[in-house]
């Protein structure tokens, strides 16, 4: 079964001051997940001015928790050194058809 996480984030930064940011944090780290099957795929959305979502998607729930234990530091970071704040959904997702 395939899980999705989603990561909400609004901060008082413009977006691409953000961007920016991710660019440099984040980004590589995903790529690399990805590289290696940890993450089947991601995607990141503006849905304001100053927030957006980070969707990610894992072949399995092992793969889930080894991006979790590797990526917390770096979202932490991200998250005191913007000022942002952050939320996260994720679950089982279902296959249909």
């Amino acid at each position: 079964m395939s899980y999705t996480r989603v990561f909400v984030s609004a901060s008082d930064l413009p977006w691409p001051q953000f961007m920016k940011i991710f660019r440099k944090t984040v980004e590589p780290g995903m790529n690399a997940f990805k590289k290696q099957k940890i993450v089947s795929s991601w995607s990141l959305v503006q849905t304001g001015d100053s927030a957006g979502i980070l969707i990610a998607n894992f072949p399995n729930k092992s793969a889930m928790n080894k991006y979790l234990r590797t990526m917390m530091a770096v979202r932490q970071g991200v998250v005191e050194e913007t000022g942002m704040q952050a939320w996260v959904y994720h679950g089982p997702v279902k296959a249909s058809g």
